[in-house]
């Protein structure tokens, strides 16, 4: 049984001390790729040449106390606690590469306790389509699970047997404003489903037992999510979950389906950083942990998925096209006040009121010309009206003629 796990704590009090220093000057808006939802995917891609990175945690505990006769109280906590890093790399204009290292994960197995590291996650991103001059976006994401961890089938996670596998998703984004895509309101969906490739796998690590699974557990995953974005925060709301079309054995921990909903609150302390925070709550009815095939020293109490769970991402652009564009000869030196930085996004969007302007009179030119059309339209027809004239004026006079003759 894990107890406190001063790794875990340390990792904890880490990460906790990076939020600290959150510097409070907001410095402008952000680049495509600093704002998103925690749990799904958007259906456009970050701009091409681009390298962004996320780092991520988030933990759940559970505390026992115990209450005995001889006026003793004893308490236990079982620590969930992950860390990850994602690299995104963006591969022309409709592809996006995708690495996520789990590199600490709470196991309740083994010595320690923990996979350090975890499984390693490859994906790619191709964005299919759009629609309403970028409004509307289509997608799909190929996802692949290569184990890497000492131990799988861990308690409080997802269902993982150790083995290669494999997902194909579809998304599916809209945005109010296609030229900023994650500065106007924008909404998500993703539906995909998984094969675990577990077929024949045996879950328990103990020996103790041998049900092997006929055939591949699949499960589907989805959910949708909305964000707000305001001056310097974004707001998200996101509901996910899952249900397996064909179950994991009954050695396995996590073989139930869920449902969570997510509320979310992004702050972007510079146009290429954001850090994120966001507090998961299962709204599915909890289900024991507990199972008379399952060999293994944990609690009875504990269950499934965690009852609720505390996200934590930092997002930054490495390499940005956009960044080396509009701030070459801009160096970031700490705080620096508002009114001296000045933001990619207001240079974005200056160049952008120089085109309306341009576009303004452009159809002022068209309207000119319109008018100008119209005029030589009139002074055709008046030609047309004088030539006709003249020539009915010839032929009375040739008549005339022939008369006194």
């Amino acid at each position: 049984m894990i107890r406190l796990n001063n790794k875990t704590v340390i990792f904890i009090l880490i990460f906790s001390s990076g939020l600290a220093i959150i510097p409070v000057v907001a410095l402008g808006q952000y680049e495509q790729g600093i704002s998103g939802p925690f749990n799904l995917n958007t259906a456009w891609n970050i701009p091409n040449g681009d390298l962004a990175i996320e780092l991520s945690s988030r933990f759940y505990y559970n505390n026992k106390t115990f209450y005995y006769s001889n006026n003793t109280v004893s308490a236990i906590t079982y620590w969930d606690v992950q860390g990850g890093i994602r690299l995104m790399y963006g591969l022309g204009d409709r592809y996006q590469l995708g690495l996520t290292q789990i590199f600490y994960q709470d196991n309740h197995k083994g010595e320690g306790g923990y996979n350090f590291p975890d499984d390693l996650f490859l994906s790619v991103k191709v964005k299919a389509y759009s629609l309403k001059n970028g409004a509307w976006n289509f997608g799909g994401r190929f996802l692949t699970r290569i184990p890497v961890a000492d131990h799988h089938n861990v308690i409080l996670e997802p269902y993982s047997a150790g083995k290669l596998e494999a997902g194909v998703f579809g998304l599916v984004s809209y945005t109010a404003n296609p030229n900023f895509p994650e500065h106007g309101l924008n909404f998500h969906l993703n539906l995909g489903l998984i094969d675990h490739n577990d077929h024949g796998v045996n879950l328990d690590e103990s020996g103790k037992s041998s049900v092997l699974k006929k055939h591949n557990s699949r499960e589907l995953i989805g959910g949708v999510a909305v964000l707000m974005p305001a001056t310097k925060f974004d707001f998200s709301a996101e509901f996910y979950g899952n249900y397996f079309v064909s179950k994991p054995p009954p050695t396995a921990f996590s073989r139930h389906s869920y449902v969570y909903f997510s509320p979310g609150i992004t702050y972007r302390a510079f146009y290429w950083l954001s850090f994120s925070c966001g507090f998961d709550v299962r709204l599915t009815p909890n289900k024991s942990s507990s199972s008379s095939y399952i060999q293994n020293s944990l609690p009875n109490y504990l269950p499934t998925y965690p009852r609720w769970r505390l996200n934590f991402k930092m997002r930054m652009n490495l390499i940005s096209r956009i960044k080396a564009r509009f701030a070459e000869k801009e160096q970031d030196k700490g705080l620096v006040t508002e009114k001296k930085e000045i933001t990619v996004y207001d240079r974005i969007a200056e160049e952008k009121k120089h085109i309306e302007e341009a576009e303004q009179e452009l159809e002022e030119i068209i309207k000119q010309r319109k008018k100008m059309d119209e005029i030589l339209e009139r002074l055709k027809k008046a030609l047309e009206i004088n030539e006709k004239k003249k020539k009915g004026d010839k032929d009375k006079n040739s008549k005339k003629i022939n008369d006194l003759f």
